[in-house]
């Protein structure tokens, strides 16, 4: 928080990270040991091949320490904010500490055989070098990692295995890494989540059987993620996903989890990032992002990200294009007080569109080409995005910090299309298709504010959590349809109509809550953590068309109890168990017979896991096993016809495994697997049978990249990865199991310029992205390249 004077806390904080780096050098170096080069006594005048890519400077000295084979020890505070270009080339180890740390003001001393230690340089003032980031930061992007050893998911800054719950993240490593566009190519790669596209730009995304919510910088937002655009993936710095209820800091919602999207953040240095990508299709993409300080203090530092795309698809007459700005203002008032300001703004035109096939009445697949097209060339949709964004918060002396984020979203969103559905007759291949148009004006407000610090009790130091959030969410939706009749579903006669709204509503909901969590240290290896939230919720809605009517209010739901409870075991400082209960609850529009609202659903969830970070968390793996129960459910009133009552209960269970990380110099990994069984367990006409069968019983993601070490191949990389499914099915005929490899090859022109060429779906494996049913299904993407150029100063 501090940006003008270097704070003991910091340094403190620091000692850790360069203790772990020293661990991180000696690890790896012991791993490597085997090669005689890399064996050699430290300080021995013997040269070894170099080809260290840049980034922090304390991550580039481990990597060095640890391909030198000797130990390297030193206080994180020293290189906090310091970059390094990388080494390349032939050196000795005192030539390559030397080479490394020139300018930096600091130099690498041997303090026993072996062992180095970083010491202020008597050339340099260490006093005159600026600090411009703490190396403890969650940001990802200088990280050049697939993981990231702090996560703000949970309010704060936590490491993987202080939270006991399954957690993932996306890096921005890995998001340019694997050509991530948009939100919902980030999650398809993400454990434990099915992103499901939707044919119309949009997608939908499940988990351990239920929809997943979101949050943008961690503050909650009602009904913004599911069938809702997304803005382009350039200006966020990773996605974290938490993955059960997270009633807890969510308030109502469904049980499946929770995404968070972190924006990109200015930074202290002058900074330069720019892409183009060129693929199959006519698919164009490019971004740029500059960034830096706007004064000589740098109390105030600016970052902006442009983003344009312009594609074709794979099937016929399919077309979209984009166009997003995103700017940032960060301003420090005082030493302890930031300012953080920023907006965005993306317009997408999408059209033709088509929300695909339908299956015979029989439930089996058309079998069409994927090229095939559904829809009309008229099919279009027209959306405007703009957002808002300010948070202020304050680092007290006491080591408390408050934190109060306003996010305003909005939408526009307007289309007109003809689709298929109900079904078609083997044998005329005759479908009925429906004309529709639909306009939405959406309004997202978010407000959350809280206080986290330590405190000292009964001999230990605990941490404490408070905090309040309300939001509101406000919907216009106008919409008419007509009935089309049967046409021949390969070769429709679909002129555009002329269609005017006949239908229309105004929709508000309010939700806003108290919360807090307390991480209390029973023993120095077990730590307690308890939450609870109380919720306050309610919606209206009025009609506009065919003609207005008065707000009808919703019973609210008032005091509703969210509680949240943890115990984390630390086995060996690099691996924690934990077992954990957390809850939610998700309102009801259903009535009973009495004439109320049903009671709204309630879902619990039971995990226990394991979790572990090595390598100075350069490597993080899990294992978690979950039971989760969705209670409470809407099922008909056998006494009552038109009615309900609470008496249906799901429930979802299973385990996931996943590491991510750099297990060895140059080589990044993240593989994911998830094992789910769901089921209704009380349902008058479902009982027994399967609730999601859209979400696979097996799910495997895996993907990696290798960057060369040395020698000939030293600017080469090679990558790549696959998903793998276990069958799915929409109720109809099932599609079997597959997998999709991809692959990359990649090369660093020189320190500024980087190519790579990515293959997907490299054996053009034929799939359904969306399951087809009586209503739509898509194809997903063939075989297809993706050439990008990267440039960065």
């Amino acid at each position: 928080m501090n940006k003008w004077n270097d704070e003991p806390a910091r340094a403190g904080r620091g000692k850790v990270l360069g203790g772990g780096l020293s661990a991180l050098a000696l690890a790896l170096g012991m791993s490597l040991g085997a090669l005689p080069a890399l064996a050699a006594p430290a300080g021995q005048a013997a040269l070894h091949e170099y080809a260290l890519g840049g980034g922090p400077l304390g991550e580039v000295l481990a990597r060095f320490a640890a391909e030198s084979g000797v130990v390297l020890s030193f206080d994180a505070a020293r290189t906090a904010g310091k970059r390094s270009a990388g080494l390349r080339g032939r050196y000795a180890v005192d030539q390559g500490f030397a080479a490394l740390l020139a300018g930096s003001g600091l130099k690498a001393s041997e303090v026993s055989p072996g062992h180095y230690a970083l010491v202020n340089d008597d050339v340099y003032s260490l006093d005159a070098t600026t600090v411009t980031g703490n190396s403890l930061s969650p940001d990802t992007e200088d990280r050049d990692s697939y993981t990231t050893p702090l996560l703000t998911i949970g309010k704060g800054q936590l490491s993987q295995k202080d939270i006991p719950q399954s957690v993932s993240v996306v890096t921005r490593k890995r998001m340019d890494d694997q050509n991530m566009l948009t939100v919902a190519d980030a999650l398809r790669d993400t454990t434990g989540i099915t992103a499901i596209d939707y044919g119309d730009g949009t997608a939908y995304f499940q988990s351990r059987g239920f929809p997943a919510a979101v949050m943008y910088d961690g503050v909650p937002s009602d009904s913004s993620l599911q069938y809702q655009q997304q803005f382009d993936l350039a200006m966020y710095d990773r996605v974290e996903v938490m993955r059960g209820p997270s009633g807890l800091l969510q308030g109502s919602g469904e049980p499946g989890g929770s995404v968070d999207l972190l924006r990109k953040r200015p930074r202290d240095e002058f900074a330069l990032t720019g892409h183009l990508r060129a693929g199959t299709w006519d698919n164009y993409h490019g971004d740029i992002d500059v960034t830096g300080p706007l004064d000589e203090q740098k109390h105030v530092r600016g970052r902006l990200v442009v983003a344009a795309q312009d594609r074709d698809y794979f099937y016929d007459q399919g077309h979209s294009g984009l166009g997003m700005v995103y700017g940032i203002l960060d301003l420090d008032l005082d030493p302890d007080t930031l300012l953080s300001l920023s907006a965005s703004y993306q317009k997408t035109d999408i059209g033709p569109f088509d929300y695909g096939q339908s299956v015979y009445y029989d439930g089996s697949f058309l079998k069409a080409p994927r090229s095939q097209f559904y829809g009309a060339r008229w099919n279009q949709s027209y959306l405007y995005m703009k957002e808002f964004h300010a948070e202020l918060s304050h680092a007290f002396a006491n080591a408390w910090t408050s934190k109060t984020t306003f996010n305003y979203r909005g939408l526009d969103s307007s289309s007109q299309y003809a689709y298929l559905g109900g079904g078609v007759d083997p044998a005329t291949n005759q479908g009925d298709f429906t004309n529709q148009r639909q306009h939405d004006d959406y309004d997202w407000y978010s407000l959350d504010s809280n206080l986290n610090g330590d405190f000292d009790a009964f001999g230990r130091t605990h941490q404490l959590l408070l905090g309040a959030n309300y939001a509101l969410f406000k919907d216009r939706s106008l919409s008419v349809w007509e009935d089309v009749g049967n046409q021949d579903v390969f070769n429709p006669v679909l002129p555009k109509p002329d269609l005017a709204f006949d239908s229309g509503h105004d929709t508000r909901q309010t939700q806003g809550g108290v919360y807090g969590q307390a991480r209390l240290k029973l023993l120095e290896p077990l730590t307690l953590v308890l939450g609870s939230r109380l919720s306050w919720y309610g919606t209206e809605q009025s009609d506009v068309l065919p003609e207005s009517g008065p707000w009808v209010r919703s019973p609210s739901v008032n005091h509703k109890y969210t509680p949240y409870a943890g115990l984390i075991y630390e086995l060996t400082p690099e691996l924690s168990s934990y077992v954990s209960y957390s809850s939610g609850f998700t309102p009801q529009t259903q009535n009973s017979i009495s004439g109320k609202l049903l009671d709204p659903r309630k879902s619990k969830q039971y995990e226990v896991g394991l979790k572990g970070s090595y390598l100075n968390g350069a490597l993080n793996a899990n294992l978690a096993a979950f039971l989760l129960r969705d209670e409470n459910r809407a099922v008909a009133d056998p006494d009552n016809a038109g009615f309900y009552v609470n008496a249906g209960k799901i429930e979802s269970r299973g385990w996931e495994a996943e590491i991510s990380g750099s297990p060895l110099p140059g080589w990044d990994l993240y593989a994911g697997y998830t094992f789910l069984l769901n089921r209704y367990l009380s349902d008058p006409d479902n009982e027994g049978k399967v609730y999601d069968s859209e979400e696979p019983k097996h799910s495997l993601k895996l993907w990696n990249t290798y960057r060369f070490q040395g020698g000939a191949l030293a600017d080469w990389r090679v990558g790549g990865g696959l998903r793998a499914y276990s069958p799915t099915d929409r109720g109809a005929q099932s599609q079997g199991g597959y997998a999709v490899y991809d692959a990359l090859l990649g090369y660093q022109l020189n320190s500024h310029l980087d190519t790579s060429l990515a293959l997907n779906n490299a054996f053009d494996r034929h799939y359904f992205a969306r399951v087809p049913s009586s209503y739509y299904g898509i194809y997903g993407e063939p075989r297809n390249l993706m050439l990008t150029l990267t440039y960065s100063y």
